[in-house]
């Protein structure tokens, strides 16, 4: 069998309420909104080349439990990491309340989402 290149294309949370998410990532996260479908229990957002989804579990995006680390990890540049951990501390958005610094030198958030979906952001070096 030939081998396949894949990209990945979309990564998905999910949510309890669709309007109340798709704000904190918008608003608090400054994600940029693709759509949002809420009669679908869907919203899209902008993450770079990859889509960052939000579905409400059981209306057709997915299954999984709310709440948990979802899996994968976020990159920021410095100054938006610097001013990210500033606000998410500063509204108790964090793990532990604190920014993290990793054995290998490395630095990282994790924030909760209003579903306690943690999302882990990591400076670039």
């Amino acid at each position: 069998m030939n081998k396949r290149t894949y990209q990945l294309g979309l990564v998905k949370i999910p949510v309890s309420d669709i309007a109340i998410s798709a704000q904190f990532y918008e608003k608090d996260l400054g994600f940029e909104q693709e759509f949002i479908a809420p009669e679908y229990g869907w919203a899209q957002f902008k993450t770079g080349e990859i889509s960052l989804a939000l579905y409400k579990p059981g209306m057709g995006g997915g299954e999984r439990q709310l709440g948990g680390s979802v899996d994968f990890h976020l990159v920021l540049d410095g100054e938006e990491f610097d001013e990210l951990s500033k606000t998410m501390l500063e509204t108790k958005r964090l793990s532990e309340d604190m920014v993290h610094k990793g054995a290998d030198g490395s630095t990282f958030i994790e924030i909760l989402d209003p579903d306690e979906n943690v999302l882990k952001v990591f400076r670039r070096r």
